[in-house]
């Protein structure tokens, strides 16, 4: 049996009295902390329907305000090109510059899809389509998959346009000022087929094969080969085949594209330079045909 002194018992006592003041003291300060997050709740909520009953008639300067303005302009500038779009035909119907003109002059923007845009482009006359978009871009545009619409925008006298992906960025740009100064290039016609040209054999590449060559050399020798590109373009799918000249001339190295027409086959001709029609050999032969070619030679004056 444990007997206390007297002192003991008191130290006893007076630890079991801080003990409970200090619980105390936790307790109050907890309840503190509640009343007061409760408080700070109220006058958040009293200050807020204050700011709103008093938003009308406060002035409203600053930079939230700023930003909220120029938000609130760009959502009503969104609504009115909406309003104008759906006044509008569902279909869009653009043969000419005059055309387009006439529907930028309605609405802000045009936006459309990658055969429309095709079609406008292959429809224009020769001078106002190199105008609007070189040829040899649109050939690059038109084997690039990603490319899915057009946008089109009139800011003053100048058509800026936008080629766009699945994702809507931007793949290439265009800003169109001058298209009435162009000349048309003037290529020689044949009304023949290139299997009646025994000077050839062996040297004729479909079109799929010319191209794979054609789109590997760098611009300035696919220009040397096609002086007008837009040619290829007006052909498209049409183009059948291609015969590249075993000779040089002061011309240059012929080359005659076979064409497939309402009436059916002709050829076009035309002159390429030397040195880039070697290059286009080169990426040919490095394709393993099953015919070597030859590159072009200077052509006996006597043959």
């Amino acid at each position: 049996m444990i007997i206390m002194t007297e002192a003991e018992i008191n130290q006893s006592g007076k630890i079991r009295k801080n003990y409970s003041k200090r619980a105390l003291l936790i307790l109050s300060f907890i309840l503190l902390l509640i009343a007061a997050e409760a408080l700070f709740g109220i006058l958040e909520i009293v200050v807020g329907r204050f700011l709103l009953f008093t938003n009308p008639i406060r002035p409203q300067i600053g930079r939230l305000w700023d930003e909220d303005h120029k938000e609130q302009l760009g959502i009503d500038e969104l609504e009115a090109n909406s309003n104008k779009t759906e006044n509008l035909p569902a279909i869009v119907d653009i043969h000419s510059f005059k055309d387009l003109k006439l529907i930028l002059s309605t609405r802000s923007s045009l936006s459309i899809s990658r055969d429309e845009f095709k079609k406008f482009y292959t429809d224009l006359p020769m001078n106002q389509a190199k105008g609007l978009l070189d040829p040899l871009y649109f050939i690059e545009l038109d084997r690039n998959p990603d490319w899915q619409r057009t946008q089109l925008s009139l800011v003053g006298d100048q058509l800026v346009i936008y080629f766009i992906d699945g994702f809507e960025h931007p793949i290439q740009e265009s800003h169109v000022t001058v298209l009435d100064t162009l000349i048309n290039a003037e290529v020689e016609y044949v009304n023949a087929q290139l299997n009646e040209f025994e000077e050839f054999e062996g040297r004729l590449l479909s079109a799929a094969i010319f191209f794979h060559g054609f789109d590997r050399l760098p611009r300035t020798y696919r220009l040397q080969i096609v002086n007008d590109p837009y040619k290829l373009v007006q052909w498209g799918n049409n183009l059948q085949r291609v015969a590249i000249s075993p000779f040089v001339t002061d011309d240059g190295v012929e080359i005659l594209f076979e064409i497939k027409g309402e009436s059916g086959l002709y050829l076009e001709k035309m002159f390429a330079s030397e040195i880039a029609v070697n290059y286009l050999i080169d990426e040919l032969n490095s394709m393993d045909l099953e015919h070597h070619m030859e590159m072009p030679v200077k052509k006996d004056e006597n043959d």
